[in-house]
């Protein structure tokens, strides 16, 4: 018996006893179908994330006090004129801002809003590329250094506290601060805040100072001219703060970059986590396998009697069943593929991520289908190809 002739022999087994063979698939289906789909997501959502991040923070980088720093924190370890320095003496950085942030009361005309408060100069506005002009204009240098109490309003939260109203040359109340507003904008939102809708307003940092008993920086947001250039620009940022205010290890420097590459590394190993426990189901399937396949050789005895006593070696016996075996679990895992990139898709849809089509867990899954096969089939085939021709024939 060739090799055709036991592959048509194994369909035929397969259509014979179609109950069985769905049952003896089912386990390599629901393996295969949580191996892809945990696959196809946690791909998908690590692209849609790290597009996301390069979007919103290509080249960029933070530079801050460090936590553990031995030093004596001072309001002044990071200054205005520290980042005004920089961007002059640096070609490898495109921009280095100083950067504060709190939330605010503000209050309008209509209204009474949460704010979300950033003080900086004007090329905090340069730097932030998904953020557009609506409507006035956004602050200056002059603004900046005259510290003139200007703001420059999310689009939204202009339309909160001043309804119809156009909110260029109007008032706001931070408190007993009255700020002029002379232009709003528009922000793309990052795609998978989960937070609650916050709204943002931008003032000139040096005003905001004017009004702190001890003015200080956060810290420092920078960007570098092109991506081989990131690096350079955080040795020289931490370079001349250390050297101008005389405290090792005191700054920490942080690109974006960074934060990708460890979410990454978190998302990557919380995939293989998932898939491991979903591959358990699939040994799971492998052993409900060979015992089916183990209730084949017992039904069939009399068969393999009677292609024995016909001249069938034991080795066509053991390949018949093998095969028989082996296109159980490939279609089961075909079809588990099948499952799997569509609860993908339709989890993708609802959160709003792109299923990303992994081809190498798809080749995976079909191989480690096909070893499931031949390593649970082998017993029962080789069971079946020891019978004694004259015994099987005799089995009722």
């Amino acid at each position: 018996m060739n090799f055709m002739e036991s592959f048509y022999t194994a369909l035929e087994g397969i259509w014979a006893n179609k109950m069985r063979s769905c049952l003896t698939m089912l386990g390599i289906i629901i393996g295969i179908t949580s191996v892809i789909a945990v696959t196809t997501l946690g791909e998908g959502g690590q692209k849609a994330i790290n597009d996301e991040m390069e979007k919103f923070g290509q080249n960029t980088f933070n530079v801050f006090i460090n936590w553990d720093t031995k030093e004596e924190i001072a309001a002044d370890d990071l200054t205005i004129e520290d980042a005004e320095v920089l961007s002059r003496i640096s070609p490898a950085i495109e921009y280095i801002v100083p950067y504060n942030s709190h939330t605010i009361e503000l209050k309008g005309p209509k209204k009474e809003e949460r704010v979300n408060l950033t003080a900086s100069t004007p090329d905090y506005f340069a730097m932030q590329k998904t953020m557009k002009v609506a409507k006035g204009r956004l602050f200056n240098s002059a603004d900046d250094k005259e510290q003139r109490a200007v703001v420059v309003l999310e689009d939204k939260l202009g339309e909160k506290l001043f309804g119809q109203m156009n909110p260029i040359g109007q008032r706001v109340r931070w408190g007993n601060n009255s700020l002029v507003v002379i232009g709003t904008y528009t922000e793309e939102k990052f795609k998978f805040d989960m937070g609650a809708e916050t709204f943002g307003a931008v003032v000139p940092i040096r005003y905001y100072h004017s009004l702190q008993e001890e003015p200080s920086v956060q810290m420092f947001m920078g960007k570098a001219v092109d991506k081989p250039s990131v690096d350079p620009a955080m040795q020289q940022v931490k370079q001349y703060l250390t050297r101008k205010h005389q405290k090792q290890d005191h700054y920490m420097v942080r690109s974006m970059q960074e934060s990708v590459d460890q979410f990454n590394q978190l998302t990557g190993t919380l995939t293989l986590i998932f898939s491991v426990i979903a591959g358990i189901s699939l040994v799971v399937g492998g052993v409900g396998v060979m015992n089916i396949m183990l209730v084949s050789v017992t039904e069939r005895t009399r068969e393999i009697g009677i292609r024995k006593a016909l001249g069938a070696r034991r080795s066509d016996i053991l390949i018949q069943f093998l095969i028989e075996s082996v296109i159980v679990c490939l279609i089961g895992g075909l079809i588990g593929v099948l499952f799997g990139l569509g609860i993908a898709a339709l989890i993708a849809q609802f959160a709003n991520l792109p299923p990303l089509l992994s081809w190498n867990s798809v080749f995976i899954a079909f191989g480690f289908s096909s070893a499931i096969g031949i390593f649970f089939g082998l017993y029962p085939a080789n069971k079946a190809a020891k019978l004694d021709p004259i015994e099987a024939l005799r089995y009722e």
